[in-house]
């Protein structure tokens, strides 16, 4: 594709923008002690995180025999996650460079996330994100999810830029998806939360980063 076309980029948020994984842990964590469970560690449950916090419950509850009931142990997982939402959560390492330079330019940025808003908004007002960025797409925003494409068209809607202009970054394979479905350029984050047992250069993308301001490298040209 002609990357000097591009008018905006699209960020998936958990495990792509931010690292919300030592929150989102400690939130499963703290739930688990309360109901007598043991705990796991960060680089256990880390990969879970982009598929939300069920995964990572039924991943913490592997091996564990209890009567607790899951979906109460996950409302409460939820509860301990919006009190504590943005303790440790931060830009993965070079994003808020890049974001700088992404306005520099003149293109604009925007978040596509299944997170629903009731976590998403407040999690991006704490960390000075929520007016800065061009939209942002919950997962409660439209009826449709990805992979479906509806909620990357809202936002090239909403950043006024054309699917065939813009580049969305996710660490998924429905990041991936969604992105094609819509007609976008698509790149794998692959410092993310990625589970080793889905590689993702079989995902069809069509970049992968090693950190953040590979993003600048790839629309300079200067990376496959």
């Amino acid at each position: 594709m002609e990357r000097k076309s591009l008018s905006g980029v699209l960020f998936d948020l958990d495990g792509t923008l931010l690292d919300t994984a030592p929150d989102l842990v400690y939130a499963c964590n703290a739930a688990a002690l309360e109901a007598g469970l043991q705990p796991q560690d960060l680089k256990a449950l880390r990969p879970m995180v982009s598929n939300g916090a069920s995964a990572m419950l039924q991943l913490m509850l592997e091996g564990q025999e209890t009567d607790v009931d899951f979906d109460s142990l996950l409302d409460r997982m939820l509860s301990l996650y919006q009190d504590h939402i943005a303790v440790h959560t931060r830009f993965f390492d070079g994003m808020d460079g890049v974001l700088d330079e992404l306005e520099n330019r003149g293109l604009s940025w925007g978040i596509v996330t299944n997170k629903l808003g009731c976590y998403t908004d407040p999690l991006l007002q704490s960390l000075d994100l929520f007016t800065r960025t061009g939209c942002v797409i919950s997962g409660d925003t439209l009826p449709q999810m990805k992979p479906h494409p509806m909620p990357m068209l809202e936002a090239c809607r909403r950043i006024g830029s054309k699917p065939a202009e813009c580049v969305y970054i996710g660490d998924a394979r429905r990041d991936i998806d969604a992105g094609k479905n819509a007609g976008m350029a698509t790149l794998v984050a692959l410092y993310g939360y990625i589970p080793e047992n889905d590689p993702p250069h079989h995902w069809g993308a069509d970049g992968l980063l090693s950190k953040p301001i590979d993003l600048l490298a790839w629309l300079d040209g200067e990376l496959e």
